[in-house]
């Protein structure tokens, strides 16, 4: 057994040391654990098919979600699940500096962003907005650079519903 193993986060300064050696600053393990995860609002935008599960994941974990879809029974089993349902994706990003969406096209994307209610008209800037949306790659990078102008990041993150 090596005398000791250090690890260290360059951006974070973060160390972890054997058992022979005391911790300096703070063990990983502690840095790491869920209990120190953030648990501030998530905004959830399409409850489709994968949104669905998606959502049901985070609200597993003990994100409190703000959800939106354009069909309202989507949202009646969270709302029953105590989590706050709003009326159109604009107050999701009201409520919400963090938000995932995940949209059947790229209408439906276009819409979700920059529709007369849409994500863009009350995002604050700094928000993440996570698009895990099935849309042409040209929509998402337009999409970017509107979000960017309002002082928000966007991050293109697509799925594919297939199974492994």
């Amino acid at each position: 057994m090596a005398a000791s193993l250090r690890l260290r986060g360059a951006a974070s300064g973060l160390r972890f040391w054997s058992r022979r050696q005391r911790p300096a600053v703070a063990s990983l393990a502690v840095v790491c654990s869920r209990s120190m995860a953030s648990k501030t609002p998530v905004g959830f935008i399409g409850l489709g098919n994968m949104g669905n599960p998606m959502a049901k994941n985070l609200m597993k974990h003990g994100y409190p979600l703000i959800i939106y879809d354009v069909f309202p029974d989507a949202c009646k089993e969270f709302q029953d699940a105590g989590e706050q349902v709003v009326s159109c994706p604009a107050d999701v990003a009201e409520k919400a500096d963090r938000i995932i969406t995940m949209l059947p096209t790229s209408i439906n994307a276009i819409e979700a962003y920059s529709g007369a209610n849409g994500i863009l008209k009350k995002v604050k800037k700094g928000s993440l907005l996570i698009d895990s949306s099935t849309i042409d790659p040209a929509v998402s990078k337009e999409l970017a650079k509107e979000v960017e102008k309002m002082g928000a990041v966007f991050m293109d993150a697509p799925v594919s519903g297939a199974g492994a």
